[in-house]
């Protein structure tokens, strides 16, 4: 006979396809995650594009090999005239000043030389195809 009171289940049923609190998880089946069209492989679309190049000049390069070269023939040139006796600075001072103004006017100069070279990069214009490949 049934519970007395209809209200009142006797005990909680599970679900059929219920798993067990204790018992371990289980890894997903492959199969069901993958999609349909995976199954084909990728799909490449590719695209040829005329593109325009044009060459630049690294100016930061171009300061700092002025500067550098300006310094070193600064400091040779400096070294190449005696210091008299009684002077009031050494050699090592007279060097190091000189290399300081070489390297100033070895900027100026490599700043020039970088605008001249960059204003020649610009006429010299070329086109090229890029292709572009896309892959899902």
């Amino acid at each position: 006979m049934g519970p007395a009171n209809p209200h009142e289940a006797a005990e909680p049923v599970a679900p059929a396809d219920a798993v067990p609190a204790d018992a371990a998880p289980t890894a997903p089946d492959p199969s069901d995650t993958v999609p349909a069209d995976a199954e084909r492989g990728p799909v490449i679309e590719a695209a040829e594009r005329e593109v325009t190049l044009q060459r630049s000049v690294r100016y930061g390069r171009l300061l700092i090999g002025g500067a550098v070269l300006g310094a070193v023939v600064a400091a040779i040139a400096s070294l190449l005239f005696p210091v008299e006796e009684g002077a009031e600075y050494t050699m090592a001072q007279a060097v190091g000043f000189f290399a300081v103004l070489g390297a100033a006017i070895g900027l100026c100069i490599g700043g020039v030389v970088a605008l001249v070279l960059g204003l020649v990069a610009r006429r010299q214009r070329g086109v090229g195809i890029a292709v572009q490949s896309d892959v899902r």
